[in-house]
């Protein structure tokens, strides 16, 4: 006789912690290797879906923290998420000039 079990929630509907909670446990019960193949496949599969929303939700974070950048004030400020963000490079220092070339093609260290 099958088990009455309640399926899951769906994996979008869960926090990132409650996902993490929910990953762990799967691995445990995978390393355990107790459960009849068909249901180590079927933890397997709900393991990697939430393997993928956790993913999204780390990505998703990750671009709202970037967002977060620094003003000409150099106060924070944040910019809308539709706005592409950019790495800026710091500036360069000029390069020094250019000794002028001597009639005598002396090489000048200083």
């Amino acid at each position: 006789m099958p088990k009455n079990r309640q399926s899951p929630p769906p994996a979008e509907s869960l926090s990132f912690e409650q996902a993490m909670e929910e990953l762990d446990g799967i691995v445990h019960q995978l390393e355990d290797s107790q459960l009849p193949l068909d249901e180590l496949v079927e933890r397997y599969e709900r393991g990697t879906s939430l393997l993928k929303i956790c993913q999204e939700k780390l990505d998703a974070a990750q671009q709202r923290i970037e967002i977060i950048a620094r003003g000409p004030s150099g106060r924070p400020e944040t910019q809308p998420l539709t706005q592409p963000t950019t790495t800026e490079t710091p500036a360069r220092r000029p390069e020094p000039a250019a000794a002028p070339d001597s009639p005598d093609d002396e090489i000048r260290l200083f």
